[in-house]
């Protein structure tokens, strides 16, 4: 069953991914600090345009690092729907130009983070559950490569 186990594994990769785009986004919050985000914004904004624009993933090897599985892309798309996307790469864009304006920037700050917050719930309780492609696999239904 290793079809299962690299879904699950994308899965976690996708919370993971998640998880340490909000702990830059609540550095940011808590304490105006930009560090964590700084290095965070860039592989997140790619990651995304990658789920939201499938031309851009095979033109970029950053995002090699997430959102690139089926899984990963499924389980975005399930969530947003593309304009919802593309506003989300908008406002992570704009965190990552500093603003002399904190308030708006925390303001933005804390809607990545429910969006990544949706993601990383989304993708634990996926990884708890085969994708129904492992299953077919696992089935017989459908020959495996």
């Amino acid at each position: 069953m290793p079809h299962a186990s690299d879904s699950r594994s994308q899965y976690l990769s996708l919370a993971l991914f998640s998880r340490q785009i909000i702990e830059a986004l609540l550095e940011l919050v808590r304490s105006g600090d930009r560090v964590k985000l700084s290095k965070a914004l860039p592989n997140a904004i790619e990651s995304l345009q990658a789920a939201t624009d499938s031309r851009t993933a095979a033109l970029t090897s950053v995002v090699s690092r997430i959102a690139t599985s089926y899984d990963q892309v499924r389980t975005i798309d399930d969530l947003f729907p593309e304009d919802d996307r593309r506003k989300m790469i908008q406002t992570l864009q704009s965190l990552h130009t500093e603003s002399a304006d904190l308030a708006a920037q925390k303001a933005h700050a804390l809607q990545a983070i429910r969006f990544f917050y949706k993601i990383e719930n989304r993708s634990l309780r996926n990884s708890r559950q085969p994708s129904p492609r492992a299953s077919r696999l696992t089935h017989g239904l459908c020959p495996a490569r």
